[in-house]
């Protein structure tokens, strides 16, 4: 097994790369999970539902006509995103593979975030919607 430096991901939000604006990034993918037990099972039986995911970053703040802030501002509220993650900014494949989350929520977010003396951030926070894997 190797071991992997993780330190320049890729994340998109539609077409715009906000890598640049990050220094995190997370996503958990899984399914909900269904009780199929019936009778006569000595124990609980579950079967995969519906795909579950959520996305989160810590986002550097800058405000402008195409800054990271008016692109999270106009997908707000829309659960129709799409959001590209990549462990590095090298070519997909089978040890940089891809999630693509579709048609996410960005429920919210903290567009005035400052404290003296630091760098203002937010944390973006995506759930919902369906995930795909992708090795190529």
């Amino acid at each position: 097994m190797a071991i992997i430096y993780q330190g320049d991901a890729e994340i998109l939000i539609g077409a715009s790369n906000i890598s640049l604006n990050c220094n995190n990034v997370t996503i958990e993918v899984g399914y909900e999970t269904g009780d199929a037990t019936v009778m006569g099972d000595t124990g609980r039986k579950m079967v995969s539902t519906l795909q579950s995911v959520s996305v989160s970053a810590t986002v550097f703040l800058e405000y402008g006509a195409s800054s990271v802030e008016a692109l999270i501002y106009a997908e707000v509220g829309e659960g129709d995103t799409t959001i590209v993650v990549t462990p590095s900014s090298a070519a997909v494949g089978v040890g940089n593979p891809s999630y693509t989350v579709s048609n996410c929520m960005i429920m919210s977010f903290s567009p005035i975030s400052t404290t003296v003396g630091d760098l203002s951030t937010f944390t973006l926070s995506a759930t919902a919607g369906t995930w795909v894997r992708a090795t190529s």
